[in-house]
């Protein structure tokens, strides 16, 4: 009682409180500082460290001393009369100084610790060898002032990938992997490692009236050193030639052979009509942004690319790539699909046939809605073809190729895709149903969860879990992700439902009710049939199972090739 007492009374326990939201405040900026710093994350184990240590040292001085408004005094003695002499004597000077010497002697070598683990860190990015002819460019700053005009700096962006794109001898990174980078404070080194190139660019562009000035340069990442950089600039309507021109600038300085159909390609470019370009880059920015209210308006958008220039061949590529993906993704029905996509993706191909956009629409078109493997195994080395970089195609092709029998080919086209695009979640998902279907269920169950704990509000994947827990008996597991799947798209009514008969009545019984529930509901809410055939299949209900997928197979759709290689029973 007296030891809590005198630690009262010579505010031990204030200053220990103190001490704590103090130190709290240093690791949070620490762990902001070191992202700027270059320095790994790992290394805030040392400030922690520093922190834990440096706590009995506090304790110690404010047992023995006080802050006040004259600097540091001695803490007076419980019976201290009024007029007793609290200034540090000689004896104090030395005690402070003994504390100051420990506190420095904790620090400094967490703080070569730190050192060092950013000098490693940068030497490891240095030192680790990426294909030279490997590139990544970087969002460009918007320097017209305009908020407004971000679609089109976008807009340049992907232009410039897309030209570089088509140069056989460079691996591109994708635009979804870099467009983390906007407005980063990480360095270029780092940026450089977790892409996987060896060069980076970086851009700027600045628009005034129907003026537009590009401004690159080419970085090599692992030293940080700048090989080139320069201005361009066009009007608006020669905007296509413009980033061919900056293309093949980048490809002179970095040296690689341009083929005689690629430079014919970057040659034949011709000018567009303003309005409608500029329509189907608004299009194109708010496809990428994936919401229901963003679809809706690029379809707009692209449709209005096409009324204000019926020649225009971005525009019917946008209108062909929107369809297909409305069709994957179960939003339009199948039927609707095949009759509404395909005149966009003719009319895009005719006008140029070497779009990459329409050569993929046409390719998963042929293989999720019309079921012609050898047509589609066609029109996807094409795409692969005039975009050797295009990691969506070679997404998409891995899957037809498993889903086909031919696991190994299907495998490496997968690991180019994330070669090309390795920091976007969906490629890495669909990497986990590609493993699911060649029988990888660990590697699927990995991947799968690697993706939806590192990228906080993506709900795609839980399906993969759902059935790789079901085949290897989890039904825990299983059932969790299912929940998962219900939660994702609003509905945790059924998503409760199902965890509550799973706990009162087991496997079987959530499963049988929950395929019930869904077969109540199959017409008025749209549901796939092949959906509610896999859950009467987890529930045991074979022949219930076949009748839902022979439904499935019947009306088409995305799902229907699929069957064969998602199913292990």
């Amino acid at each position: 009682m007296f030891l809590l007492q005198e630690l009262r009374r010579r505010k031990v326990f204030r200053l220990a409180a103190l001490y704590i939201v103090g130190a709290w405040g240093v690791l949070q900026v620490a762990d902001l500082a070191f992202e700027s710093w270059d320095i790994a994350s790992s290394a805030l184990r040392y400030v922690w460290l520093g922190a834990v240590l440096g706590f009995p040292i506090a304790l110690v001085f404010a047992w023995r001393y006080d802050i006040t408004a004259h600097g540091i005094s001695r803490t007076p003695p419980a019976n201290a009369g009024e007029h007793i002499d609290l200034s540090l004597r000689r004896s104090d000077y030395l005690i402070l100084a003994l504390l100051v010497a420990v506190a420095i002697g904790v620090i400094y070598p967490l703080a070569v610790q730190i050192r060092d683990s950013r000098l490693t860190q940068q030497a490891e990015v240095i030192e680790r060898e990426f294909e030279p002819n490997s590139i990544a460019v970087l969002p460009f700053d918007n320097l017209s002032g305009d908020p407004e005009q971000a679609y089109f700096v976008a807009g340049m962006q992907d232009a410039l990938i897309a030209g570089l794109s088509r140069i056989s001898a460079l691996r591109v990174t994708s635009k979804t992997s870099t467009a983390r980078f906007k407005d980063t404070v990480e360095s270029l080194p780092r940026i450089a490692a977790q892409l996987g190139v060896a060069k980076l660019i970086e851009g700027s562009i600045f628009r005034v009236g129907d003026r537009v000035r590009i401004t690159v340069q080419l970085v090599d990442a692992g030293p940080d050193k700048q090989i080139w950089s320069e201005t361009f600039e066009r009007e608006v309507k020669d905007v296509m030639l413009l980033q061919s021109e900056v293309a093949l600038a980048i490809a002179q300085q970095v040296e690689v052979a341009i083929r005689p159909e690629e430079q014919h390609q970057f040659e034949s470019v011709e000018s567009m009509n303003p309005a409608a370009y500029e329509a189907y880059l608004k299009g194109r920015f708010h496809v990428e942004r994936f919401t229901p209210q963003d679809i809706e308006l690029a379809a707009q958008y692209f449709q209005q690319a096409v009324d204000i220039d019926p020649d225009n061949a971005l525009g019917y590529a946008g209108l062909a790539t929107l369809c297909a993906f409305q069709a994957q993704m179960g939003l339009i029905r199948p039927q609707v699909a095949r009759e509404r996509c395909l005149p966009s993706i003719e009319k895009a191909l005719e006008l140029d046939d070497s779009l990459p956009d329409a050569r993929l629409a046409y390719a998963t078109h042929t293989t999720w809605l019309l079921y012609n493997w050898e047509e589609a195994n066609a029109a996807f080395q094409r795409a692969i073809e005039v975009n050797p970089s295009f990691a969506q195609a070679r997404m998409f092709y891995s899957h037809f190729l498993t889903m086909t029998g031919r696991i190994e080919e299907g495998t490496e086209q997968m690991r180019l895709a994330l070669e090309l695009d390795p920091l976007n979640p969906f490629v890495r998902a669909l990497h986990g149903v590609q493993l699911f279907m060649a029988d990888d269920l660990r590697g699927a169950i990995r991947v799968t969860e690697e993706v939806l704990a590192s990228t906080p509000g993506f709900g795609f994947g839980y399906g993969t879990l759902e059935a790789a827990y079901h085949y290897l008996g989890e039904e825990d597991k299983a059932i969790a992700a299912a929940a998962n799947i219900y939660r994702v798209n609003n509905d945790p009514e059924a998503a409760v439902a199902l965890e509550s008969v799973y706990a009162e009545s087991g496997y079987v019984a959530a499963r049988l009710n929950e395929a019930q529930v869904l077969e109540g509901i199959f017409e008025t809410d749209h549901l796939r049939p092949l959906a509610i055939g896999n859950v009467y299949e987890y529930a045991g209900e074979v022949e219930k199972a076949i009748d839902w997928y022979e439904l499935g197979f019947q009306i088409g759709g995305p799902n229907v090739p699929y069957l064969g290689a998602l199913t292990k029973t």
